[in-house]
């Protein structure tokens, strides 16, 4: 009878994630055509279309300016038919996403909880704001949120049953972690104290270190090898944290333009108190955490790191200038979440209902600080929720330019860093010789390049400033160059074809 029961909960855990698959594409489908298009995605997919469509494939093409994971899995989606023009990050991230979903009823079986019930939690935990941020706008969250899950379900076993392999397995998440997100590293940071909280007292008297070195050894390996590569192929053990452009230094390089940073930059206390605040007020769930299991011992060591561990890294990460919002890490909390809710007698009615009731209040405050505290990314996102369909935003121009270069298609110079829209919009790169070709290289070296069409940024743009044509040839965009002609001006973008 129970072999039965458990295959019917199993069954109808498949259902609900499927359920969920096709909701949140449904959504990610209606947010993409009604004018949202978030820059990390835009960034990631050009560089895939850039490496996968250049002559030659290799590793040091895909840049050590990104953690690599979240590219790779792109991959597949460039050789699949109707995803090339930009789709494919986006509806990653929504499989990703209910890859968690998946996980958490997995480890939901063995409780007593009826169908109607669980997918009553699933629609609560996934109408949550910073869980549908994180899951629909193309960016590496909805993996941070899978991969935190494992971390912080890793922990809990760490607490409830001391056995090494659940070091072990934390060492390794935290490791794989590293080329996921760059935040990973403040994760880690701030991750050290709670290991007085965590680890078994009886080992912690006998060898701290050893704590220390299990779980650190593998992360530190992954951050050298990783420091080892940029020596390999560019020359600089630091590239990766030196680099203007680098993924890495998350908003550090454009602060200014963060209201959070403008206000909590540099400080780690305020930033600290602020994120506090946004998280009472956006999970509230986490008081019912630690009051149900005040009387319990290891189980509210267990919640008391779920509400502090991701506190202590928003304030880091902002104190070195990293976090352009909060809710770049907030949104792993959904990931905790889920993992503690797996921890408690749900079977239980009092317990449940409290834990529906908390998830509803939740609900409620996460939409209203996320609307309060929304960046730009995050305003174009709630906007695109609007019933009438929009264009998408093209400030500079950078769509046209890709469609224009999709009609006219010719061997044509694009540095891929400002011009990453654009080859979104063009979806691919044949005929493209970028940044990091050697064919571009030998171009820029020679006084007259001998390539058929030259792309090029106002130099006095924000763009321009940072592509690599534009410095080379600064007089070009405005007194054009011998044996070319003008053939595309829009914007802040001009096309000069070879005569």
């Amino acid at each position: 009878m129970s072999a039965y029961l458990m295959h019917q909960r199993n069954r109808d855990n498949v259902v609900i994630v499927v359920m969920t698959v096709i909701a949140l594409s449904a959504l990610t489908a209606w947010l993409l055509s009604h004018g949202f298009m978030f820059d990390g995605a835009s960034h990631r997919w050009a560089k895939v279309l850039g490496v996968l469509g250049a002559e030659e494939i290799r590793l040091e093409n895909l840049s050590m300016l990104y953690p690599h994971l979240p590219l790779y899995a792109l991959v597949p989606f460039y050789y699949l038919p109707g995803t090339s023009f930009g789709a494919a990050p986006y509806f990653v991230s929504v499989l990703f996403a209910c890859g968690l979903i998946g996980v958490f009823l997995y480890h939901m079986r063995h409780l007593e909880v009826v169908a109607y019930k669980r997918l009553l939690i699933v629609f609560l935990l996934v109408s949550h704001p910073a869980f549908l941020w994180g899951a629909t706008n193309g960016s590496q969250l909805a993996m941070s949120m899978l991969m935190f899950y494992l971390l912080y379900h890793a922990c809990q076993n760490m607490i409830a049953e001391h056995d090494v392999h659940a070091y072990i397995s934390l060492s390794i998440i935290l490791a794989v972690f590293f080329f996921v997100d760059g935040s990973a590293v403040f994760l880690f940071v701030a991750l050290l104290p709670m290991l007085a909280v965590i680890a078994p007292r009886r080992l912690l008297m006998a060898s701290p270190i050893s704590i220390y070195l299990i779980l650190s050894v593998p992360f530190f390996f992954s951050v050298l090898a990783w420091a080892w590569l940029n020596w390999v192929f560019e020359s600089e053990f630091f590239h990766f944290i030196q680099d203007p452009d680098s993924m890495f230094l998350g908003g550090y390089m454009e602060m200014f333009k963060y209201p959070w940073l403008v206000d909590f930059g540099g400080s780690f206390f305020e930033a600290l108190i602020a994120a506090a605040g946004y998280t009472l007020v956006a999970y509230p769930i986490i008081i019912y955490f630690l009051f149900s299991t005040w009387d319990e011992g290891l189980r509210f060591r267990a919640s008391f790191v779920l509400f502090v561990h991701p506190l202590l890294a928003i304030a880091l990460a902002t104190d070195q200038y990293y976090l352009s919002h909060p809710m770049e890490i907030l949104v792993l909390i959904n990931a905790s979440i889920l993992a503690e809710i797996t921890f408690l007698d749900m079977a239980r009615k009092r317990v449940y209902w409290s834990v529906i009731s908390f998830l509803v209040v939740s609900l409620v405050g996460g939409w209203w600080i996320f609307m309060e505290s929304a960046d730009p990314n995050m305003n174009r996102w709630v906007n695109a929720f609007s019933s009438e369909r929009v264009m998408v935003a093209d400030e500079d121009g950078s769509l046209r330019l890709g469609r224009w270069l999709d009609e006219n298609r010719r061997v044509t110079l694009l540095d891929e860093r400002s011009g990453y829209k654009a080859m979104v919009a063009r979806g691919d790169a044949e005929g493209l010789l970028l940044s990091f070709t050697s064919k571009f290289k030998i171009a820029l070296h020679h006084e007259y390049p001998d390539i058929e069409q030259i792309v090029v940024p106002d130099p006095d743009s924000a763009v321009g400033k940072r592509d690599k044509i534009s410095m080379r040839y600064p007089l070009l965009y405005r007194e054009g160059m011998k044996g070319y002609k003008l053939v595309y001006n829009d914007n802040i973008w001009r096309v000069f074809r070879k005569i």
